[in-house]
C-alpha cells in the first residue's frame, strides 16, 4: 500500500504522520490489495480537515471529516472509510446475483469413501453420496470468500463462463485459479 500525504496551510508533525500511517494500515483488512491511499490534511481558520481517497483495485473510496484536532479528523474519515469498505465488500459476497430463472443446475454429489478399504482387494468402498451445491461466485468474489473462511482453496461455479473452478492459495501468498476442460 503507497500512502501519500498532503499537508496544506499547517507543517505536519511526525507523531501525526505516523498516526495516520497507523490508523490506515488497518484498513487492509478489508481488501489486502490496497493500490495507493492519498491523504489531504489542511487547516482552515479554526478547523482541521482530513481528506482520504483510497484506490483499491477497480474501486475507489473517499472520506473528508473535520473537528477541532487532526488525529481526530483522520479517525473520523479512516472510520467512514472501513464503513464503506465492509458495505462493499459485503455487496460483493451478498447472493444478490442469482441465477437466472429458468437455468438447469446439475447437482455434484460428493462420494464418501471408507479409508480402511484404500489399497485392498475389493477396491474403495462408498459409505455415502452427499449431494453438494457448488455456488456461482465471480473469481474476485471467490478469493475474497477464500480469505474469509480461512481455507486453502474453493471450488465454484465462474459466473463469466459458466465453468467449474478452483481457486487457491498458492506457497508464495499469490493466489492460483484452475479452470475445469472444455
Amino acid at each position: 500500500m503507497k500512502l501519500t500525504t498532503t499537508a496544506r496551510h499547517f507543517e505536519a508533525s511526525p507523531d501525526l504522520l505516523e498516526h495516520t500511517e497507523k490508523r490506515l494500515g488497518r484498513l487492509k483488512r478489508f481488501f489486502d490489495h490496497i493500490l495507493h491511499v492519498d491523504v489531504i490534511m489542511s487547516v482552515e481558520n479554526f478547523r482541521n480537515i482530513a481528506e482520504i481517497n483510497v484506490h483499491v483495485n477497480g474501486h475507489d473510496f473517499t472520506a473528508q471529516e473535520e473537528s477541532k484536532d487532526m488525529k481526530l479528523s483522520v479517525d473520523k474519515a479512516a472510520k467512514s472509510l472501513e464503513r464503506q469498505m465492509k458495505k462493499f465488500k459485503g455487496k460483493i459476497i451478498s447472493n444478490h446475483h442469482k441465477p437466472r430463472h429458468g437455468v438447469v443446475v446439475d447437482v455434484p454429489e460428493e462420494t464418501v469413501i471408507d479409508s480402511g478399504s484404500i489399497g485392498g482387494t475389493e477396491g474403495p468402498q462408498i459409505i455415502e453420496r452427499v449431494p453438494r451445491v457448488v455456488p456461482s461466485y465471480m473469481v474476485e468474489e471467490a478469493i475474497i470468500r477464500l480469505e474469509d473462511d480461512e481455507r486453502h482453496f474453493i471450488l465454484f461455479n465462474d459466473k463469466e463462463t459458466g465453468k467449474l473452478n478452483l481457486a487457491y492459495k498458492r506457497a508464495d501468498g499469490h493466489y492460483g485459479v484452475i479452470e475445469a476442460g472444455p
